[in-house]
C-alpha cells in the first residue's frame, strides 16, 4: 500500500473548491484511499493550520470552521493523527469560548490522565 502525507493546501483545495483542477486531484486521491489502495496521513499540525487559515485568511465563522474540520476529522478513509482527541476537541470548541488548541490540550490531558498546567483562567473553567 502506498502512503501519502497530505499538506494543508491540498485539503483546503478540497474543502473550498476554489481551484477546481486541484480539487479534482485531491478528490482522486481520496477515492483511491476509499478503495484502500492508498493511506493518506493528516498530521495534527495540518488540522490546526486549516483552522488558522479558515479563521484568519478566509474569515470563516466558528461554526463554518467546525463543519469543515469535522468533514476531515470524521473521514474514515483518512488517517488523522489524534482523531479521537480532535473529535472531542471540536465538540468542546463548539460549546466553549476558548481556542481549538486549548480544547485539544484539555481533551488530550483528559484522555492521557495527565494534569494540564496553565495560567489560562478560561481553560480552568471548562469541564470536559
Amino acid at each position: 500500500m502506498r502512503t501519502i502525507i497530505i499538506d494543508t493546501n491540498s485539503i483546503l483545495r478540497f474543502l473550498l473548491d476554489d481551484i477546481p483542477e486541484q480539487n479534482a486531484e485531491v478528490q482522486k486521491l481520496f477515492q483511491q484511499a476509499k478503495k484502500t489502495n492508498l493511506e493518506i496521513i493528516v498530521s495534527e499540525i495540518v488540522i490546526f493550520e486549516i483552522h488558522f487559515i479558515l479563521e484568519k485568511y478566509y474569515l470563516f465563522r466558528k461554526e463554518e470552521i467546525i463543519e469543515k474540520l469535522g468533514i476531515i476529522v470524521s473521514s474514515n478513509y483518512l488517517n488523522i493523527e489524534s482523531r479521537e482527541i480532535f473529535t472531542s476537541a471540536l465538540k468542546l470548541y463548539r460549546e466553549n469560548n476558548i481556542s481549538l488548541v486549548d480544547c485539544f490540550l484539555l481533551v488530550k490531558a483528559e484522555i492521557e490522565e495527565a494534569e494540564l498546567f496553565t495560567f489560562d483562567d478560561k481553560m480552568k473553567m471548562v469541564k470536559i
